[in-house]
């Protein structure tokens, strides 16, 4: 009986292993990666990387150093398998001055070090920072748009606002010299002449900013509109209690500029903001999805995919930018270019237990054809997939709570945050502590029978 006993605590023993393991289970910061460029930085590694893992490069504010910036972006990283680069300016803010060399050029080259090293999707490069960060943020935005495909600034200056060579920030406080888009748009065609398609770009700032980077907003929507040849702003939904949103869309009606402008209460450290930004940031530069970016989905398949429908409790039409409203192509299928022609999505009212794939809802699932999307649309119990077998279809409810499992993704369910977009994948680290308690309760059931059999 005595051995049985001992079966018994191995059991309790490994199980309780396990639960340490998984809930320590967690990504790591490498300090001082071996990039290769003038400035010294961090890289974080996630938990599990994807088989063709996106890259957010993560730019702290003045004074600040790259170990300022761990922990903002670590467990998205995680649940998405996305790598952070984190840059340290080695002073007391970066230079992002409108030019293609210096901290600019340092930071692209921590890029093509991970890109290469780690097998990294080239074509899913993003930024974000806080101040000093979000001046370079919008900087790599403007002048490597053959390097970056979005971005996000908490807040920052337009590019060619911070002067050539400074690093303490002299024009924070003053007005922008102008607010034309053209004015703004020329600096970065002269640092750079590009005839693709321009990031996108998501901006916040407080209605108090202290350093007056609410005064610099309309400059900065002003030069991503001239670049991008956006519309006139219209009013957005979604944004934080007290914020103002405003959207800017392309000719395909995908929204590739937001600004978010808080309330006059709201001063510059954007770190205070609670809930905090990060999960809005990654939700809008599409970082919670295995392609695309900022609505533009570029899912390998033959045919452009169906915008995303706003259909929750009332139902409704496609919503463009949120989704993609003229079906966004294939990069590299038949459809033709990352904004391919397809079908807008029409929305449809979810039902409320909605089920993935179910016809005439709102869903962005591909078609061969770019026909309307059948993923789900988010009514209370909706789940927000796509078409079965189809990872990217996700449909983008905006009344739907947390749903049930999404058609076609490789493996979890799908959660809707409060932007109403759908996040496929869930964590599997509870698995294994399951296993572990299973494991233990035979052996103890094992006991006892032998108990009983003596």
């Amino acid at each position: 009986m005595t051995r049985y006993r001992y079966h018994v605590a191995a059991l309790m023993t490994m199980n309780a292993g396990l639960l340490f393991a998984a809930g320590a289970r967690a990504g790591s910061w490498a300090n001082s990666a071996p990039f290769g460029a003038t400035l010294k930085g961090d890289l974080y590694t996630p938990t599990t990387p994807a088989a063709k893992p996106a890259i957010l490069v993560v730019i702290h504010m003045c004074t600040g150093h790259s170990s300022t910036v761990h922990g903002w972006f670590d467990s998205f990283a995680d649940q998405n398998g996305f790598y952070l680069i984190a840059p340290d300016a080695g002073k007391q803010c970066f230079d992002s001055s409108a030019s293609r060399d210096g901290d600019k050029a340092a930071i692209v080259k921590m890029v093509d070090y991970v890109v290469t090293n780690k097998n990294a999707d080239k074509t899913r490069v993003f930024a974000a920072g806080m101040s000093s960060g979000g001046c370079m943020t919008n900087t790599l935005l403007a002048i490597y748009p053959d390097v970056f495909v979005g971005g996000s600034a908490m807040p920052g200056f337009p590019a060619g606002g911070w002067p050539a060579g400074d690093t303490s920030c002299t024009k924070c406080s003053s007005n922008p010299p102008s607010t034309d888009g053209k004015y703004w748009g020329d600096i970065a065609r002269k640092a750079f002449a590009f005839s693709g398609t321009y990031p996108c770009s998501q901006q916040w700032v407080g209605g108090g900013d202290e350093y007056n980077f609410n005064g610099w907003l309309p400059a900065v929507a002003a030069q991503f509109q001239n670049l991008g040849g956006l519309s006139a702003g219209t009013a957005g939904t979604g944004a934080p209690s007290g914020w103002t949103r405003t959207v800017y869309k392309d000719t395909a009606g995908n929204v590739r500029l937001e600004t978010n402008l808080g309330p006059s209460s709201q001063k510059h450290d954007l770190e205070t903001v609670s809930p905090t930004l990060y999960s809005k940031v990654v939700t809008f530069l599409g970082l919670d999805k295995p392609t695309g970016a900022c609505g533009l989905n570029t899912t390998t398949g033959t045919g452009g995919s169906g915008g995303s429908g706003t259909a929750g409790a009332s139902g409704g039409s496609s919503v463009a930018g949120q989704g993609n409203a003229a079906g966004a192509g294939n990069s590299t299928g038949s459809a033709g270019s990352r904004n391919g022609a397809g079908g807008a999505a029409s929305g449809g009212a979810g039902a409320p237990s909605g089920s993935a794939g179910a016809p005439s809802t709102a869903g962005g699932a591909a078609s061969s054809a770019g026909s309307p999307g059948t993923g789900s649309g988010g009514a209370p119990s909706g789940s927000g997939g796509g078409s079965t077998g189809n990872t990217a279809g996700g449909g983008k409810a905006t009344a739907g709570a947390p749903g049930g499992n999404t058609a076609g993704a490789s493996s979890g369910g799908s959660t809707s945050d409060s932007g109403g977009c759908t996040i496929a994948g869930a964590s599997h680290s509870a698995q294994w502590p399951i296993a572990g308690l299973l494991a233990a309760a035979l052996g103890a059931l094992f006991v006892r029978r032998r108990r009983a059999q003596s």
